[in-house]
Formats: structure tokens, sequence, C-alpha cells
């Protein structure tokens, strides 16, 4: 049975960290919400860049070089960009094998608690969905 409380204990502290869940996902979202209009301005910082160039180069260029030396510009550094993104997605991150049997263990620990006491984990099972759906209503 202290198997039992103690599942029960863990499933109350994590719905108990809902609002705490809540409150990091609005701070997600605002950051991404920055970034995205920090990369908005970057963009605008480039295209002021390209355009300075252009400008730069026209007179000593002409109107058909200036923009092929901008372009040849713009394709060098999205090739490193896309180098670098590529480098990133391909790096392989070390695999925990330890992680995996804690959770397969924990998993088959409770198989057993549930298997052994059918009555008491159906009453806290309904006992934790009432608590999870009324704990998001204020009255």
């Amino acid at each position: 049975m202290g198997n039992l409380l103690k599942l029960a204990l863990t499933a109350l502290a994590a719905s108990s960290q809902a609002s705490a869940l809540k409150v990091f996902t609005g701070r997600m979202i605002a950051a991404l919400v920055l970034v995205g209009l920090a990369l908005v301005m970057a963009g605008a910082a480039w295209g002021c860049i390209c355009a300075a160039v252009w400008i730069g180069l026209t007179p000593s260029l002409g109107p058909v070089g200036a923009p092929l030396i901008v372009a040849a510009l713009c394709i060098v550094v999205g090739g490193i960009l896309a180098l670098v993104a590529w480098t990133l997605a391909r790096r392989r991150r070390p695999v925990r094998p330890h992680a995996e049997l804690q959770v397969e263990a924990l998993l088959s620990e409770a198989g057993k608690v549930i298997k052994e006491h059918k009555g008491a984990a159906l009453i806290l099972a309904a006992l934790l969905g009432i608590m999870v759906g009324n704990g998001g209503r204020r009255s």
C-alpha cells in the first residue's frame, strides 16, 4: 500500500505544478514573439546592408555588376548559415541507456502495484481525475 501512496503523491504533485506550467508556457510564448521580432529586425538590417553595398558599388561596377556582387554576398552568407544549421541538425547526442531503464522499471513497478490493488487504483484514478478536472475552475 506504501507504493500506491507514493504513486498518488507523485500524481498529486504533478497536478499541482499545472499552474507553474501555465506560467512557463506564457513566458515561452512571449519569448518566441520577441525572437520573431528580433529575426524581423535582423532581416531588415541585412536588407539595409545589402542596399548600402549595392549603392556603394554602383559607381565603380555599374548597374549590372553591383547587384551581382550583392547577390553573391547573399548566397555566401546563406550557404554558411545553411552549413551551420546542417551540422547542428546532424550532431548526434549521446544515448543514455539508464534513462530508458528507469522508465521501464517505473512502469513495471506501477503495473505490479495496480495489479495488486485494482480497486484502490480505480478509486485513486477517479479521485485524481476529479481533482485535475476541477483544478482549473475558480468558484
